[in-house]
């Protein structure tokens, strides 16, 4: 079924549309058009479409209004203007009107009403005509007179006026429902009248600010008036106004006193005017008085019973007067009168004078009426008991001036002294003792009826110390010294009520109150405190209290080494330093507070690493917390930057002038050295600990100083070796230092010949040295001439050269002595000797070429001169036959046992002491050993 429908719809749309029909727009109508509408008018708009089962919306602007055929505004407003359209829809399809534009406007005009030859009143006969009309199309004009509808038509006319025309005339434009009423107008038709001037009041003399009215009375609306004083024209202003026929004083002045009169003046024909009124008198006063209210006996109180008579009295006539109580009218009479008072009867009373629209109040007065009191009796102070010297000052309290006051203690009537004195309706002593400690009554008296007085008081009882005690000055949660930032609370209290304190530094007023408080203590506050108890005039000091404000300590942060950066595994101690034992610590890097853990700990006031890291680094900042003022820390430290490297070099071993070997006696600097401070070296050879120190010197090196050497860095208990360095010694060669003397130098006596020589390879120049000090020359033989001086010394010799090793060993030491005597001695012998021996060997020789030998022996060649050539080695025939001739050798022999015995001698004598020294050789000949 539903497919159906849809088919059905299909086929009528392709109908319409092969049909070619348009769609036309709703037509949109207007009952009643105006252009424009005045606010109130009635706008009825309709919208049609042809064909069925259309809807219309209703549009302004674009805001959707309502949904019906019609579109009604029964009382038009500003909000209404605006562009309308209609929307017709049915189903899914809608068609728009075109736009109307609706404009209301709200001044709406009224009607203008129009006299034409208009008098004011008319007279009878003559011709009235008035005219009514409003701008806009399709008004109608309805007339009026008094209310009452006469014709509809723009014109209204009286041919003939008579006095039945008077009255009030208006016109209304209409259109449709809506209607304007004009304004109205008063047509009179009089006979000319005669003016009557009158005050419009029963009196005649007036108070500044009352209202007066004249009145000029003329049977007849068509007059207007004009207004004389003592024969001057007047002319409306601010004061004056001429209402009506009536001359109006505003607010009447002394000035607008005189003679008044008016006249009637035609207003349509203005030549035309009345008679003139007789004068009339007008006075005005300069003042305004109040109305006089009277006291008969007077008492301020009254009491009960009493009468009580007031009076009321304007000076003027006309004039009526209201009572009134506490604003409340109680009657209208010159007199009020109370015969029998009672307390219902207190009140503020007062007058009114009235006449017309003119009042004038009295001044108010106070009437009480009460019971007779009761004094009351009290102390001028919060506080009841009292400390001597203080002023005490005891109040009667009556609430009235009219009594005066008996004053008692212990039921004793008191007179006034030096101590004691009755001011008012007080009793004051003005520096009280302990013998004004008692029951103290009081009363009233009438001052002007001496024989009434109150009811006694109660019984106070006044009680005076006789000692006064020191104010209590009270600390909470005391410290010395106070730090910067803490909060001082100290408390004054002194027994009894009624104190206020004033605090002291220093002399110097601080507050006023019971607590002084410093919520953050600096140290502007350090000095003496003390507080003053006060009431009225009494004061007492409190002792005094030091408060001591310092600045909260300045920690020290520091590292506990010598040196700033470290190496992994190295303990770090950072120190943070106050000079006190009331503070803990709290350690911070980077900002972030620390906690201990297995690496950091924090003994005392230092920050502990066990073993440094890397991570180790950072800023490092301290502060001290106090130990038992948990809220109170020091301020923080400046940061300390702490460095801790990756990786741990090891120590640089430093080798200065390094040599594969040294020599004995040469100089051997070894140097140790690891970046950052505070490194202490050890130095070892073959792990043997030699000393500490950064350089290890060898200032004259020994075979003893061969071997291995190493360094370790060591600060604190972190310690690093360095590589391992090898140092060999060798010993230096030898110089040796022989005495080589030649024939002719021991035949002279008086020349020593020394010779140097250090048997290497290499070339060597000599130094020669007498007793210590260096002699001039450089060659291996050294001459020294014999003297006193030469003979005690010793000789020494070293080889030199200009490369290493730079020089050899030094010599043994060689002295003369008494060699040189000796020698001589010694050569003289040995001359004897030798001639004996060539004369013994030339006689061998004889014997040897003589005789035969006939058994060859060995004969020693060190006992004398050799016969052999020093040079060829070969045998002298002289030798020859010494071998072949025994017998004479025996001899020889013989002889020869007795020249060693000769030279043995000159030993012993310490002649010759070097016997060690070679033997050197001279021209073929050999020198005796050790010369």
């Amino acid at each position: 079924m539903e497919t159906f429908k849809i088919i059905l719809l299909t086929v009528a749309v392709c109908v319409q549309e092969g049909n070619g029909v348009d769609t036309s727009k709703p037509q949109i109508s207007k009952d009643q058009w105006f252009e424009p509408f005045y606010t109130g008018e009635k706008i009825q708009l309709g919208c049609n479409m042809p064909g069925d089962g259309w809807k219309y919306d209703w549009y302004k602007a674009s805001e959707t209004l309502i949904t019906d055929p019609t579109f009604t505004i029964n009382s038009a407003s500003l909000s209404d203007t605006g562009v309308y359209h209609c929307k017709a829809k049915r189903g899914d399809f809608s068609v728009d009107s075109e736009t109307l534009q609706v404009r209301v406007e709200d001044n709406t005009p009224k009607p203008d009403i129009r006299k034409d030859q208009w008098f004011e009143p008319f007279y009878t006969g003559e011709k009235i005509q008035l005219g009514c009309n409003i701008p806009g199309d399709g008004w109608k004009y309805d007339w009026y007179k008094d209310s009452k509808h006469l014709i509809t038509d723009p014109t209204f006319t009286i041919n003939s006026a008579s006095p039945s025309n008077t009255g009030v005339y208006h016109c209304t434009a209409k259109r449709g429902d809506f209607s304007v009423n004009s304004e109205t107008l008063q047509v009179r038709v009089e006979e000319r009248p005669q003016p009557e001037l009158s005050i419009e009041s029963e009196w005649k003399t007036f108070y500044p600010n009352e209202k007066v009215t004249l009145k000029c009375s003329i049977n007849s609306n068509e007059w207007g008036y004009e207004w004389f004083k003592d024969g001057h024209q007047l002319s409306g202003n601010r004061e004056i106004s001429f209402p009506g026929n009536t001359l109006s004083i505003r607010s009447a002045k002394a000035s607008h006193s005189g003679q008044y009169t008016c006249r009637g003046k035609h207003r349509a024909r203005t030549l035309v005017t009345t008679r003139t009124t007789g004068a009339l008198r007008l006075n005005i006063y300069d003042n305004t008085p109040k109305p006089d209210i009277s006291k008969d006996q007077w008492f301020e109180p009254f009491y009960t019973g009493e009468k009580i008579q007031l009076g009321c009295n304007m000076p003027g006539d006309g004039w009526k007067y209201d009572w009134y109580k506490d604003s409340k009218r109680l009657i209208t009479d010159p007199t009020f009168t109370i015969n029998s008072a009672s307390p219902s009867n207190t009140g503020v009373y007062h007058c009114k004078a009235k006449r017309g629209d003119f009042p004038v109040d009295s001044e108010t007065l106070q009437v009480r009426v009460e019971e007779r009191p009761q004094p009351e009796l009290s102390i001028e102070s919060e506080w009841k008991t009292f400390y001597p010297n203080e002023k005490v000052t005891l109040k009667c309290s009556i609430n009235s001036n009219e009594w005066g006051y008996e004053w008692f203690k212990d039921g004793h009537q008191l007179s006034g002294n030096r101590e004691i004195s009755f001011p008012g309706n007080t009793l004051s002593i003005r520096s009280a003792k302990a013998s004004h400690s008692g029951q103290y009554t009081c009363r009233g008296k009438h001052r002007a009826r001496t024989l009434v007085t109150t009811r006694t008081t109660g019984a106070l009882g006044l009680h005076i110390y006789d000692n006064t005690p020191k104010p209590d000055i009270s600390k909470d949660q005391w410290f010395e010294p106070f730090y910067t930032g803490e909060k001082i609370q100290l408390g004054c209290n002194m027994p009894g009520d009624g104190w206020k304190y004033d605090w002291y530094k220093d002399s110097e007023t601080l507050i006023t109150d019971p607590a002084y408080i410093i919520h953050s203590a600096s140290p502007s506050n350090t000095g003496v405190y003390n507080c003053k108890a006060k009431r009225e005039d009494f004061s007492v000091d409190s002792e005094t209290l030091q408060v001591q404000v310092q600045e909260r300590p300045q920690p020290e942060l520091s590292i506990e080494s010598e040196w700033k950066t470290f190496y992994p595994n190295e303990k770090v101690t950072l120190k943070c330093s106050i000079n006190s034992n009331e503070w803990g610590y709290e350690w911070f890097r980077n900002g972030t507070r620390l906690s201990g853990n297995r690496e950091i700990s924090f003994p005392g006031n230092t920050l502990s690493i066990r073993s440094s890291k890397a991570s180790h680094s950072g800023q490092y900042t301290c502060r001290g917390k106090h130990l038992k003022r948990t809220p109170v820390t020091t301020r923080k430290t400046e940061a300390l930057q702490l460095n801790i490297y990756v990786d741990t070099p090891k120590p640089h071993i430093r080798k200065d002038q390094w040599f594969d070997f040294f020599y004995t006696e040469e100089k051997v600097q070894l140097g140790c050295n690891i970046p950052g401070d505070g490194w202490k070296y050890d130095w070892y050879k073959d792990s043997e600990t030699l000393i500490t120190d950064p350089a290890y010197i060898i200032n004259s090196a020994s075979l003893s100083n061969t071997g291995v050497y190493h360094c370790t860095a060591k600060r604190g208990d972190f310690s690093v070796d360095s590589e391992t360095l090898h140092v060999r010694v060798q010993a230096r060669p030898p110089a040796v230092l022989s005495l080589e003397t030649e024939l002719s130098d021991i035949m002279s006596g008086n020349i020593l010949t020394l010779r140097c020589n250090v048997s290497d390879s290499r070339q060597w120049s000599y130094a020669w040295f007498e007793n210590g000090q260096r002699l001039n020359g450089s060659a291996d033989m050294f001459k020294v001439t014999a003297t006193e001086e030469t003979i005690k010394s010793e000789f020494k010799c070293q080889g030199i050269r200009t490369e290493r090793p730079l020089y050899s060993a030094l010599s043994e030491g060689f002295t003369a002595n008494n060699i040189i005597l000796k020698r001589k001695i010694l050569l003289a012998i040995s001359g004897c000797l030798v001639c004996c021996i060539v004369i013994l060997i030339i006689g061998c020789l004889v014997l040897r070429i003589t005789r035969k030998p006939e058994k060859k022996e060995t004969v020693p060649e060190d006992l004398f001169f050799s016969m052999a050539d020093s040079k060829n080695k070969t045998a002298s025939p002289l030798k020859e036959y010494m071998d072949n001739s025994p017998t004479e050798m025996e001899e020889c022999e013989e002889k020869e046992e007795l020249v060693t015995d000769l030279v043995s001698a000159v030993h012993v004598d310490g002649v010759i002491k070097d016997e060690d020294s070679p033997a050197a050789e001279a021209n073929g000949l050999t020198s005796f050993k050790g010369i």
